[in-house]
């Protein structure tokens, strides 16, 4: 598959929140999507100490759960490091254990490894790659992609992997960097494009990052606003692009950021909030513990609709559930529902930005 630049990679842990917000796109924006599907890591229960599945409980549901929700569509998918080498209950390592179970729905699957896969999961993505003939991904993070010896590592794990460079996808994940400022930011990554090389060898180009904090706890309560730095850097970037060097897509985390920290539910109460996605910032709405007072929610959403931002209940499906909401038509739901609600909302967000941005680019 070849990325067209108003094409959108949203990097999604495969969470509730996140499948559901791809599963309810309609097709046109499906057709504009290629998800960045990463199988997180297991979490922990802090009462027993101990994490809440085995590996193969919380992995073994993916395949069929990711036939449900996005079919036979073509997906990035990786694993999250932690359990990427930890064996399933029959022995097999997880890459294996996915691709086969994906393949017997058949599945467009395309595997992402890091640049610094271990000699094992390359073997397993070689073999996967044989088989299915998808080619595969590989993410690099910026300070590598810095270093004078990225292009030869590039190349090394690409013939490893029994490939071309025509059959990888170049994933650069700036992950929650500072952007600031956009023109030095961009200046410097386009140096390393430079030392790089010629980056049109590669099947597709991307850059994922986010400008989303890893915490909330010091957006103030109430209203308040928070830069879409990842996205106004991306227009820089593409601006300042020398004639000739390949244009990367356009990928983020969404609204979650990347970095998952284990976080006690007994000692911590998340506060309820409405992280809304407009063209430069996102407007934020937030109020006290959740799941003592959810009906704050109506609040958020009603504040959402009178504040001139609002995109229209037609807009997504997030964003005709945030309608009804404010009116309470529909209830508070819980928190995970409200991660669909505004993922499903940013999605079509910004496919509309990037097809604005590529007509005008």
């Amino acid at each position: 598959m070849i990325l067209t630049k108003d094409m959108y990679v949203p990097a999604l842990r495969w969470r509730q929140g996140e499948y559901q917000a791809l599963a309810s796109l309609p097709a046109a924006a499906k057709d504009r999507v290629l998800p960045y599907v990463i199988i997180p890591e297991v979490e922990f229960d802090f009462e027993l100490w101990q994490p809440k599945k085995t590996v193969q409980e919380h992995v073994h549901p993916f395949a069929a759960r990711f036939n449900a929700k996005w079919g036979r569509r073509p997906a990035l998918v990786g694993v999250h490091p932690s359990i990427s080498e930890k064996p399933m209950g029959d022995g097999r390592d997880t890459f294996t254990y996915v691709f086969e179970a994906l393949r017997a729905f058949q599945a467009t699957a395309i595997p992402v490894i890091p640049l610094d896969a271990s000699v094992a999961i390359t073997a397993s993505v070689r073999t996967i790659i044989a088989v299915d003939g998808q080619g595969a991904a590989i993410a690099v993070r910026i300070v590598d992609l810095m270093k004078p010896d990225a292009r030869a590592r590039l190349e090394a794990l690409a013939k490893s992997l029994g490939v071309g460079l025509d059959d990888i996808d170049l994933i650069v994940d700036f992950g929650a960097a500072n952007f600031e400022p956009y023109d030095a930011f961009a200046g410097a990554f386009i140096s390393a494009m430079r030392r790089l090389g010629d980056v049109s060898a590669f099947r597709n180009f991307v850059v994922v990052g986010t400008a989303i904090p890893e915490s909330f706890k010091d957006v103030a309560k109430g209203m308040d606003k928070l830069t879409r730095h990842d996205w106004l850097f991306y227009q820089t970037l593409i601006s300042r692009l020398p004639v000739g060097m390949r244009r990367p897509n356009y990928g983020d985390y969404t609204i979650v950021h990347p970095e998952f920290a284990p976080v006690d539910m007994r000692k911590v109460k998340s506060a309820g909030k409405l992280v809304y996605t407009t063209s430069e910032v996102w407007e934020i709405r937030k109020g006290g513990a959740f799941r003592d007072n959810p009906e704050q929610m109506h609040d958020h959403c009603a504040s959402i609709l009178a504040s001139g931002k609002f995109s229209g209940a037609s807009f997504s499906s997030g964003d005709d559930y945030i309608a009804k909401c404010a009116i309470r038509a529909k209830g508070p739901s819980n928190q995970p529902w409200w991660k669909f609600v505004t993922i499903n909302h940013h999605i079509t967000h910004v496919l509309n930005d990037l097809a604005i941005f590529a007509d005008g680019s």
